[in-house]
């Protein structure tokens, strides 16, 4: 189920980051087309989790899933931190921890289903 609900919500990232992409490529100083082009990279992976969950054994997605959103976590954290303090960095911030809320709940099914 954690897996669902985390595809869920990268396809509503995915949707928000596309709607405002232009006002996030001014604040991030980066192109429009970049921050629309993430915005399909989330969608995709939104696609790739759902497609995990009804393909592959439950273990191995939750283990690339969970590296992945670790992965995020740092970059996103990163981007945070190197950038003027304003409501972006926050937003940004605020991003990381759901990511990691999401890691911390793939290991705690990890951790269960294990035994």
């Amino acid at each position: 189920m954690c897996l669902r609900v985390d595809a869920a919500y990268c396809a509503v990232a995915a949707a928000c980051v596309g709607v405002f992409a232009s006002p996030l490529s001014a604040a991030l100083e980066v192109s429009a087309g970049f921050v629309a082009g993430a915005a399909v990279l989330t969608a995709g992976w939104a696609g790739l989790l759902l497609l995990a969950v009804s393909r592959l054994p439950l273990r191995a997605s939750l283990l690339s899933v969970l590296a992945v959103n670790i992965v995020v976590v740092v970059l996103v954290s990163g981007l945070a931190v190197t950038r003027p303090i304003d409501a972006v960095s926050v937003l940004l911030l605020a991003v990381a921890a759901e990511v990691a809320a999401f890691a911390g709940w793939q290991a705690a099914v990890l951790r269960t289903s294990a035994h």
